[in-house]
């Protein structure tokens, strides 16, 4: 699983692969952004997948604000995928 991560993290191709099927999933409406409701909806997904209590809406907004980097009130594709870099080199260093 390691050397996977490390392929998609030194791939740019590959990374966007990845980040555009991510992005589709939680992107349900296929309007080319996530807005609020629908990063709330992927986040508690996935926290009963992980079998976790769900996030607070305040964590929700928080982690909007943080992925919302030009302030539109949406989610592009480039800024989910500052998510998605994150996620897979926090996994990385995980198991490393």
């Amino acid at each position: 699983m390691e050397e996977a991560l490390r392929k998609i993290l030194s791939d740019e191709t590959k990374l966007n692969e990845v980040t555009k099927a991510a992005f589709d999933t939680v992107n349900t409406d296929k309007s080319g952004s996530i807005n609020l409701s629908q990063l709330e909806n992927a986040m508690n997904q996935i926290a009963n997948d992980l079998g976790n209590s769900l996030p607070s809406k305040s964590d929700v907004e928080t982690v909007f604000r943080r992925l919302d980097i030009n302030n539109d009130g949406l989610i592009d594709f480039n800024e989910f995928k500052v998510l998605m870099r994150d996620v897979f080199m926090a996994m990385a260093k995980r198991i490393s």
